[in-house]
């Protein structure tokens, strides 16, 4: 039988990155309660270095673009330098907070990070550190680029003034702030770009205007790209990627409807589609395609189909190739600088989340399976798509059950899902009847739960809890409602206006379906994280009756509270669609502000609530369950809340996911069965 340890066992890999001269790679590894360090050597019998500095776990790394050598952050305020070839670690740094977003100069010479909020340069030939005393990197969230050094001595980041995100650039010499976007706009990601200019992302307009930008520091803006939505703001997430020579910009754009690939020529701004269809080319909403070299790009695509991914290659001409056809979902193309290999992650309805290296110069890969572990793949020079990592899965003492796709219609709109029947498993009876029911609600809203196992971890994690409750007798059900990614722009903006309602139809049109079932009883449960805990504190209100449990993880009860809380902590306010899906802010729009606030429904609640939040959450303030819990109180609903210190949205640490998964699994037996 399935237990909750073999759930926890899991590990995670994160994106893998390698070393410029392609000899190693890098990836984080999530173990019981945070992040090691995975380095392999691709092709080398040799075992992967797991590397967790004086036993802290790693927060991010960068590898030098020089040399085979690494940086790291930890949990316990150290920046340290790894060699894997000589599998040495020297600390370089350490403070109160730590040190972060890791950014080397073009000659490996110097690293430029964030210390206290302000930017700073280490040389790592003296090991002199200098900051500068500029405007502060400020509470919003963080960008994948936020410091870009150039070898001349400017210093391009990113800051925060009047509640907009800037980009700014420093004289590293004199420590003068020399250039600046203005403030009534929100400006991040900075990298410069071969022929001297700035390249950064700018939105504005309350997140319906999206642009790529080109400064020259001497002269004027060029906008390379624009994208507008008006109406619901609904624009294309992830950073545009450099051509290794410097001439072209990718990205993923969903201007026909559906995100597909496009490069821009960084002369003549002329802007070219490269693939297109009634699918989406990306991993990811903040996904990108990668350049393998100067003219060809690879991706992420569900054309295959709409809950898997496979990788492809294409080139400026249009010409698209197969790289991984395998079942499931391979996300995170990585080429090697040399171009001969290509590293990603994958998770199938057989495995979680593996990392694994595709050879390139051998022709085609397979379709099936055809592998072999990384310390034996020399042994068969026929495998060309080796795994790095193992998914602990095929250590469970039984396999996973096997979702079924599955839809149905709800407000106009087809909804996809997965289905888990627990028959299928071999802990229930094939002729089981009368088996309870539980819905898993992803977050995001542009989120998607995939064929198996999801290759984030957050999502990964949940699924395998799912998993679980399958080997308990549970039915279960995962629903990809309006909103989500996957499915196109139209399905995205369909809970434009309707925030609160259209999406939490979709999901309760998912309890119906499964009380349809000539196998379920009427009992059926819902849980969820994040956007998922929201509906598990809507639906109670909207829908009452329809779920006969409903667990919260982090969820929000009261969205212009929360609104007001994430202007000030998470992101500007003039970068965010949030109020133009509303129909204006909470002072023009109240009564759709409130209709779509579970706090306004909280009198209308029948069945059973269950509520956990970390008490250092960075996405949902934890004074949303606060508001849970003081309008409770007077109430004759059942509750319960508990709160977890120092967690973070997702919570990190195996005894916190133990006690909540006992928690989730004990409302389920008492209120389903």
């Amino acid at each position: 039988m399935l237990t909750v340890d073999d759930v926890l066992d899991l590990e995670w890999p994160g994106p893998p990155a390698w070393s410029t001269d392609s000899a190693f790679l890098g990836a984080t590894i999530y173990e019981d309660d945070g992040n090691a360090l995975l380095v392999s050597r691709p092709g080398d019998d040799g075992d992967p270095w797991r590397v967790r500095p004086n036993d802290a776990h790693v927060t991010e790394f960068a590898w030098s673009p020089t040399d085979p050598v690494l940086v790291c952050g930890t949990d316990d305020g150290a920046m340290v330098l790894l060699d894997p070839l000589e599998r040495t670690i020297t600390e370089l740094a350490r403070t109160p907070d730590g040190d972060g977003s890791f950014a080397w100069s073009d000659d490996g010479d110097r690293i430029a990070f964030y210390r206290d909020g302000c930017p700073w340069i280490r040389s790592l030939a003296d090991g002199i550190e200098r900051g500068f005393d500029v405007p502060e990197r400020g509470p919003f969230l963080g960008e994948s680029r936020m410091l870009a050094p150039r070898e001349d001595g400017l210093l391009a980041y990113r800051f925060v003034e009047r509640e907009a995100k800037c980009v700014g650039v420093i004289d590293t010499d004199s420590g003068e702030l020399v250039w600046r976007t203005r403030p009534d706009t929100s400006s991040h990601s900075p990298v410069w770009l071969a022929d001297g200019r700035l390249l950064f992302e700018r939105s504005g307009e309350y997140g319906t205007v999206r642009e790529f930008v080109a400064a020259d520091l001497e002269g004027g803006e060029t906008t390379l790209f624009r994208e507008e939505d008006g109406e619901v703001g609904t624009l294309s997430r992830g950073s545009p990627q450099v051509s290794p020579d410097g001439s072209n910009l990718a990205a993923a754009f969903p201007l026909d409807g559906f995100e597909h690939v496009y490069v821009i020529d960084l002369e003549s701004g002329e802007r070219t589609q490269l693939t297109a269809g009634a699918f989406e080319d990306k991993g990811f909403a903040g996904s990108a395609p990668r350049w393998l070299d100067d003219e060809t790009l690879v991706f992420a695509s569900n054309r295959r189909d709409p809950g898997q991914r496979q990788l492809y290659a294409v080139t400026l001409e249009g010409e698209i190739t197969p790289l991984v056809e395998r079942e499931g979902t391979a996300v995170d193309p990585r080429p090697s600088p040399d171009g001969s290999r290509l590293a990603y992650r994958h998770a199938s309805a057989e495995r979680s989340t593996e990392l694994r290296v595709l050879d390139l110069e051998g022709g085609a890969t397979p379709t099936g399976d055809g592998e072999t572990a990384a310390g034996t793949a020399a042994a068969d020079d026929g495998v060309r798509d080796r795994r790095l990592t193992r998914s602990g899965v095929e250590s469970w003492p039984s396999p996973p059950t096997e979702p079924e796709r599955i839809s149905y219609e709800s407000s106009g709109l087809t909804v996809e899902g997965y289905l888990l029947d627990p028959r299928r498993g071999e802990a229930v009876p094939d002729d089981a009847t009368d088996l309870p029911s539980v819905v898993y609600v992803h977050g995001g809203p542009m989120r998607q739960m995939r064929d198996g196992f999801h290759p984030e971890r957050s999502y990964g994690l949940q699924y395998a809890i799912q998993q679980y409750l399958a080997a308990k007798g549970y039915v279960g059900l995962f629903v990809n409602y309006r909103g989500g990614i996957g499915y196109g722009r139209e399905f995205r903006a369909a809970i434009a206006g309707v925030t609160g309602r259209a999406e939490m139809d979709d999901i309760a049109r998912g309890a119906d379906f499964l009380r349809g079932l000539e196998y379920t009883s009427d009992a059926v449960g819902l849980w969820g994280l994040s956007y998922g805990g929201y509906a598990a504190l809507q639906l109670p209100g909207t829908h009452p009756g329809t779920f006969d449990v409903t667990v919260n993880l982090a969820g929000l009860v009261d969205r212009a509270n929360y609104y007001e809380w994430a202007a000030e902590t998470k992101f500007p306010e003039i970068a965010s669609a949030t109020s133009v899906r509303m129909g204006g802010t909470p002072l023009e729009a109240p009564e759709r502000w409130a209709d779509s606030s579970p706090i306004t429904h909280v009198d209308r609640y029948e069945t059973p609530l269950y509520n956990f939040h970390g008490t250092a959450d960075r996405y949902v303030n934890v004074e949303q369950q606060d508001l849970v819990v003081d309008a409770l109180l007077d109430s004759d609903v059942a509750f319960e809340a508990e709160y977890y210190p120092d967690e973070g949205h997702v919570f990190s640490r195996r005894a916190t996911w133990a006690r909540t998964i006992e928690k989730l699994e004990g409302a389920f037996e008492t209120h389903l069965r």
